[in-house]
């Protein structure tokens, strides 16, 4: 939720206030919305409403990527089993031995100021989708571009040239090898120190 608050709608995640701990809970027993909890104080919340949101839409994810659509509690040995294959869940189900959590993978997508943006989402997939059509991370996926190929953060005098870029990626249909012949062929480029 950070990443995509920071880099994808261009916006600030305040600093952490001295004195809190911020951890959230290992227990392998609770999904990440339920071990996340914690935040919803008064104290975290005011910072944490920013980014969770965002965030939440990605727990149907493992850690590696791999889709997953929910975790089964072992009753007997207490915490969730992940390494079952499909026969091993139905068997479990089906006996009573396995119980199943589904992730709630909703989340809301706040801060890009435009309209069919903004607003609760229901999944990854809708998440993804929606912020793909924003202006305003196509416009910040640009601009970290710049600063990744000219080595150096955009100032006012460069505004030609991420106007140049935007509507060369537009023109393109979406090509970001657009983007770099932009950039490359840019005065902000050829005219560098």
């Amino acid at each position: 939720g950070i990443w995509i608050r920071e880099r994808l709608l261009a916006g600030s995640v305040p600093d952490l206030p001295l004195g809190v701990d911020a951890k959230i809970p290992e227990d392998h027993d609770k999904t990440l919305r339920e071990r996340f909890e914690v935040t919803q104080a008064e104290a975290c919340w005011k910072c944490h409403r920013t980014f969770n949101p965002l965030g939440m839409p990605f727990e149907s994810f493992t850690d590696r990527g791999w889709i997953r659509t929910g975790m089964y509690y072992n009753k007997k040995k207490e915490h969730f089993e992940t390494q079952l294959n499909p026969a091993q869940i139905k068997a479990g189900l089906e006996s009573g031995d396995l119980e199943e959590r589904v992730f709630d993978t909703s989340g809301e997508i706040s801060g890009t100021g435009e309209e069919g943006i903004d607003g609760p989402v229901k999944d990854a997939n809708e998440f993804v989708h929606r912020l793909a059509k924003s202006n305003r991370v196509r416009q910040s996926i640009i601009r970290h571009a710049f600063r990744f190929w000219m080595g150096r953060n955009e100032m006012l005098s460069d505004s030609k040239t991420l106007i140049a870029a935007d509507q060369a990626y537009l023109a393109s249909g979406g090509k970001f090898s657009e983007i770099l012949v932009s950039f490359l062929t840019s005065d902000s480029f050829l005219y560098r120190k």
